[in-house]
């Protein structure tokens, strides 16, 4: 009776042991391959029962990349803001661009062209002067001096001094030696050397108010020259 109680004990025994080394078998992989902290394993222990409870048995991938997948979401798009931008004029700008528009429309912005004399007629004004009728040469007074002038003609060096005409009466007669033309009375007639100086000081003269008392000699000295015209020195 005794021996078979002994053969039951040692059965149950065997049983446990062959129990206990099954459970040892089936330990996690990460626990086989090394050992951990204590503290390590019980977390290890209870994350991987939670994934069994949950019927997760995906073991293929770190935990971190599962828990990535919530950040890979796409992000929505904020709305674009337009911006809009109205410029005004003051109420100045106007007032003072309507002015100027109006005083610049009043102004002529055209000269009228001056008469042009031919050499038959400054010949003619040459042989019989008349008062109100002033030849003026507008080259420089060493030309002057080399080549003469024509007869009756007057000299007012344009380069040297264009503001012959903007100049007063008395100012004007002290430094060229003759009195100065009358802009209503009186017609003057330019001429150089070969028309280019004459016709910037006919414009210069419409600009000091002779507006329809100037006049040209398009030829000027070389044409008087070529065609014999007389020369006073």
């Amino acid at each position: 009776m005794a021996t078979k109680t002994t053969i039951s004990m040692l059965a149950r025994c065997t049983k446990q042991l062959a129990t206990s080394s099954r459970v040892r078998t089936t330990a996690p992989p990460l626990l086989q391959q090394r050992q951990l902290h204590p503290s390590q394993t019980l977390s290890y222990l209870a994350n991987n029962n939670n994934d069994h409870d949950h019927g997760n048995n995906d073991t293929s991938q770190p935990r971190r990349l599962q828990q990535g997948r919530l950040h890979s979401m796409p992000r929505l798009r904020q709305p674009k803001r337009h911006f809009t931008t109205t410029l005004t004029r003051p109420k100045d700008d106007t007032s003072s661009s309507s002015s100027s528009s109006s005083s610049s429309s009043s102004q002529p912005t055209t000269q009228a062209p001056s008469r042009l004399y031919t050499f038959e007629e400054v010949q003619d004004l040459a042989s019989h002067p008349e008062a109100h009728r002033i030849l003026i040469d507008v080259r420089e007074p060493g030309e002057l001096q080399s080549t003469g002038r024509i007869p009756g003609a007057q000299n007012l060096p344009i380069t040297s001094a264009a503001d012959g005409f903007f100049l007063p009466a008395d100012e004007f007669e002290e430094r060229f030696g003759f009195p100065k033309p009358d802009a209503a009375l009186d017609e003057v007639i330019f001429y150089c050397k070969a028309g280019v100086r004459g016709r910037a000081a006919a414009t210069l003269a419409q600009q000091a108010g002779f507006a329809h008392k100037v006049a040209e000699f398009p030829g000027s000295w070389l044409e008087w020259a070529e065609r014999g015209g007389e020369v006073q020195r």
